[in-house]
Parts: C-alpha cells; structure tokens; sequence
C-alpha cells in the first residue's frame, strides 16, 4: 500500500509539472517581447561576445547568460561596437533597438529561444516546493504547495520570460532549503553546497542580499535552540568555521561569475551615480547625472572591494533609480512621485488568487498557533524569515513603485508554509479539508480563467483583469506583451487595415511583421491653435488601438478614456472604432477645429504567417486571445 501510495504520488507530481511546462510553452509561443525582455538578452549576448558586463548592470549577468545560449546556437547578428563602462550610461535600451532592426526576419523567434531558460528555472522551482513542503508537512502539503506553483498566475507570468525575477525566486529557494539541512545536520556537504547556492543567488538579482542577515539571525537562533539533537550536536566553533566558509564560498561564486573583473578596486578609485553612495545633493536637473565618490577622502578610499566593479556599480545605478529618477508610480487610481510604504501589499492582494490568499493567511495561523503538532518553530521560521525579510527590504524603497514582480521571492516560502493546511486532508476534521480543496481548486480555476494572459492577472476581488488598470500599471499588466494578440485580431477583421497604433516599448513594434499608422496625440496643453495645427492633435475617425500605458496620464493619448472599445487584445490594449460624429463631439469637447475631411492612414499589411492564437466574441466586442 505505501508502494502504491508513493508511485501514485510520483505520478502526480510528474503530471503537474508537464502540464506547468505545457502552459509555459504555449505563453512562451503566443506574447510578443515584454519592454524588459528587449533588453535583457542582447545584455547576455553582449558578455559571451565581448566579455563586458556593463549592459544592463542593474541585474547581475549569470541568469541572462545562461538564457542565451540556444541563442548564441542560432547566430544571431550583433553589433556591441559602442559600449561604454560609464557609470551613468545606461545603454540597454539603445543596443535593444539595434539587436531587434538586425534580427527583423526571426526576432521573435530568438526571444522564444531565451525564453526556454524560464521553463527550466520554474520547473526546479516546483520541484523544490514539493519536496521542502513534503519534508515538513507531508506528501499531500508537497502536493498542494506543487499545484499552487504550477497554477500560479504570476508564476506563470514570469516564468515564460526573459527576466531576473524567476531566476532569482527559485535560486533563493534552493540556497535557503539547503541552508536550512546544514542547519539541522551541520555537515560540510551542507555547508559547501550551502555556499555555493548562495553565491548563485547573488548572481541573479541584487534583492537576494538580504539572504546574508537572514541566514544569520537563523543561524543565531539555531545556535539558542535547546534541542541537543540538531545544532548543539556539532561544536559551536566548528560551526563558526562553517558559516565563515559559507560565506567566503559565496563571495567566490560571486566574483567568479563576473570572472573577477575589477575584483579588489579600491573603493575610493569608483565613481557612482547614488546619492547614497556619492554623497553629494539632490539632483535638479533632468541631465546626466552627477558622478562623485563620499568616501573618496577617508581612510576607506584605499580599501579594496572584494566584489566585482559592475555588480557594486550596478547596485549604485539601481539605487538612483530608488530615490526618485523614475516615472511617478501610480496605485489604485493616485499618480504619486515616489511611492508607498504598503504598495507591495496592496498589489499582493489584488494579483494573487482569493483562494491562495486564504490558504497564506490559514498557514500563518497555524504557525502562530503552532497547530497542529508537527515540524518545530525554528524549521517554519527558515520559511518565514525569508518571505518577511523580502517584502519588508522591497516595501522599504519607496523611490518608485512600478512592479509587484519585485516581491516574487517570497512566493515560494509562503506556497510551502500555506501548504500545512493539508494536515486537514487526512485527519477527522474532514470539512476542513473540504475547504482546503475548495480554496486549492478556487485559486487554480481563477487562473486558468484568466490564462493565457497571466500577466494581466486581477483576482475577483477587484473585478478581475478588465478593472486591474484601475489599480496597478507596467508590468502588472501592461508590459507589451500583447502585440501579437493585436495582429489576430486585426487579421480576422479586414476592415480594420488602416488601424492605428499608440503602443509603448523599447523596440520597433514592426519587427512582428506588421505596419500601423500612427495616431494623433493629445493636444498641447495651455497652447492656442489654429485650424491646420489643431487637425494634428485629438480624435480622428477610424480604427485605432491603444495600449494602457498610452492611455495614462502622461501617456499621450488619454483622450481616448472619452470612448468606449470596441475590443481588447488580450487585457492591456484597447481597440477603438470611432465615428465622425464621435470624433467631432470629442473634439468640440476639448476645444478643438472640427474635422474636415478624414486624414489618410497607412495600410496594415502582414509578413509573417498567422498567429496559432484564438480570438473569440464576448457580446458586442471581441477580446483577442482571451480564454475561457
């Protein structure tokens, strides 16, 4: 019978995570390049080609460069000629627009060929989650904590792409889940192999440096702990030792993954760009930014850094970034420059599915109550203390706030910690355990509703994602991704040929293989204009698609909030369809000339073949690629 139990359990964990890949592969194939993903692999490229770091230093190389090496297989055409290693520079963006113009015939295929890493990544993921959750509470907790993974929505969302953030959650999980057996066993296997993940941590995302307090308070927790069986059972020294070559191992890793470039520069030969760090005064001007060095004059200007010269300086341009030289950020309707302390809860709340949320919540519950009986409180703390620390170091930079992506390393540690809830699967409480299920089955149901637009995902408690952008923006639901649904559709509706496009991204849309006219922006502000000047600005008659960021404040083209949309692609672009007559009371509404006749638009043509995507009718409009 328990043979029978665990190849049944085999089986199950096997079908999951096929069917995770499967949902992976298919979001992989349907959505067009995402504004950071245009970057981030010619950023790879750029280190195998020219052995720099500098592209794109904000994020540490490791992840990206393994990204790319089915796309180094499939030889694509590069030009790095004009890098820079200044630290104000910040040249992603200008190589992302030259590697897409020298890969118009197969971009979007290169960009699938990086985006295979993510499966890799997510499926380790799930692994890891079954099995710590399996350990601690049992094969059915390892079982519900997998299905929430592969169910996830913001899983899913960023696992098919070609960023930092899935690299970083599963690598964090794998370093914390080994540190935390060396922490009961106090073996050098442990130790050795705890330090090494640690290092590879650090090479994906510069948030996992909160892993090093963390892992020290469990450390001197473990070292209080009156449990002789566990860390007392090995000499304190011997364990000093260990921690020390944690560490040390760590830091190896870490310099070899930038192949020690500039390892051991004296801090004060560095120029930064931080207020932080340059210590000079607020910057007013919209320039370059100012480059100085506080420490330049005291006696550590002369002592080395024991870290790569671009992942200290990719920290120092980050950081800029957190005091303020970004967009205003918006939340649940406020533009704002800066940010908000509870921003990353408020956006927890309306991105992860109400049945998950329960569970979390009923998790925690049972840890603070310590019901029932089971693993001890310093093994659950090895889960919490990362997911606390997480969301307390992210909320704690208020400089901007654009992305809830930032707090998806503690995905995983609060997915296993809710999955305690299925001590109630088997017990005599039988009615909790229905509502494990039925909270388990909720949160994939909402999902797979909202699927393939993961990205997009809202839970029900704000409506779902046709009222998301009504509370967050950017990557929360609108990050480009879908351009491609916007071709379906327009292919499917002929008489929208000359459809005109505002959409936001880094490259050149065309490289889809299809060409838009362009669309008439907002008026001038506080300017008077004539006739001839004011027919360039304001509505215009015909087919139009707008993608949200266009539509915000400061977008461009915000006029268009006056019209209803005939159709979406996906749920980040608005399809218009906009009559004389509409045109004509929208514009004498904002003080605009009537149209006289209407302008000329360019012809939508098509050069790649159709998309494998769907589009199906919801009432009056059409919603392209959307799934039921």
């Amino acid at each position: 019978m328990i043979r029978e139990q665990a190849s049944l359990c085999r089986f199950v964990v096997v079908l999951l995570l096929a069917i995770h890949a499967l949902l992976l592969l298919y979001g992989i194939r349907c959505h067009f390049a995402t504004r950071n993903e245009v970057a981030h692999v010619p950023a790879g490229l750029a280190v195998w080609e020219t052995g720099t770091f500098s592209l794109y230093r904000v994020n540490p190389p490791l992840w990206r460069m393994l990204a790319v090496l089915p796309v180094l297989a499939a030889q694509p055409k590069t030009d790095f000629s004009d890098l820079s290693n200044a630290p104000s520079l910040r040249q992603e963006w200008d190589a992302a627009r030259r590697f897409a113009d020298l890969n118009k015939m197969n971009y979007m295929t290169l960009i699938r060929l990086a985006r295979l890493a993510g499966v890799a990544w997510s499926l380790l993921g799930g692994w890891l989650v079954y099995r710590w959750a399996s350990e601690l509470y049992g094969q059915d907790a390892g079982l519900v904590a997998l299905a929430l993974w592969c169910f996830g929505p913001n899983i899913l969302a960023h696992a098919q792409l070609v960023t930092p953030d899935m690299p970083a959650t599963v690598s964090g999980l794998a370093a914390t889940y080994v540190y935390g057996r060396y922490l009961r066993r106090g073996d050098w296997d442990h130790t050795i192999w705890a330090g090494l993940l640690l290092g590879i941590a650090q090479l994906t995302k510069f948030t996992l440096l909160v892993l090093y307090p963390v892992w020290a308070l469990l450390f001197l927790l473990y070292s209080l702990d009156r449990d002789k069986r566990t860390f007392r059972a090995v000499p304190l020294r011997t364990r000093i030792v260990q921690g020390v070559c944690i560490v040390l191992l760590s830091l190896l890793v870490l310099n070899a993954g930038y192949a020690f470039d500039g390892t051991g520069t004296p801090l004060g030969e560095y120029q930064f760009v931080s207020r932080m760090f340059n210590g000079l005064p607020a910057e007013e001007t919209s320039g370059p930014p100012a480059v100085g060095n506080r420490f330049r004059d005291t006696w550590l200007a002369a002592v080395p850094v024991p870290l790569p010269v671009d992942y200290l300086s990719g920290i120092d341009v980050q950081r800029r970034d957190f005091e303020g030289h970004m967009p205003p950020s918006f939340l649940a309707g406020e533009w704002k420059k800066g940010g908000w302390w509870y921003y990353y809860l408020y956006a927890l709340a309306v991105k992860v599915p109400l049945g998950t949320l329960a569970l979390v919540l009923w998790g925690l519950l049972l840890f603070v109550l310590r019901r029932p009986a089971g693993p001890r409180l310093l093994d659950e703390l090895t889960l919490w203390l990362p997911a606390l620390a997480v969301l307390v170091l992210v909320s704690s930079q208020t400089g901007f706030n654009h992305h809830m992506r930032y707090v998806l390393p503690l995905f995983p540690f609060v997915l296993i910690a809710a999955s305690k809830t299925a001590c109630y699967l088997q017990s005599a409480q039988w009615k909790r355990g229905l509502l494990v299920l039925a909270l388990l089955l909720w949160s994939i149901g909402s999902s797979l509703h909202v699927y393939p637009h993961s990205l997009s995902y809202f839970n029900e408690l704000v409506g779902g994602p046709d009222n998301g952008h009504y509370h967050l923006l950017d990557s929360n639901i609108d990050w480009g991704q879908d351009l491609l649904f916007l071709k379906e559709w327009v292919e499917a509706h002929p008489e929208a040929a000359s459809l005109g496009l505002a959409y936001f991204n880094f490259i050149d849309y065309r490289v889809c293989g299809v060409e838009y006219a362009s669309v008439p922006p907002d008026p001038p502000t506080h300017a008077s204009l004539d006739e001839a000047e004011g027919a360039r600005y304001g509505p215009h008659t015909g087919y139009f698609a707008v993608d949200l960021h266009s539509l915000s404040e400061g977008g461009g083209y915000t006029y268009f909030q006056r019209f209803q949309p005939i159709a979406k692609a996906g749920y980040s672009i608005f399809i218009y369809h906009i009559t004389p007559e509409q045109a004509n009371r929208a514009r004498r509404e904002m003080g605009l000339p009537p149209l006289a006749a209407t302008p000329p638009s360019a012809t939508c043509s098509s050069t790649t073949p159709r998309s494998t995507t769907t589009c199906t009718s919801s009432g009056k409009s059409t919603t392209c690629g959307r799934r039921r």
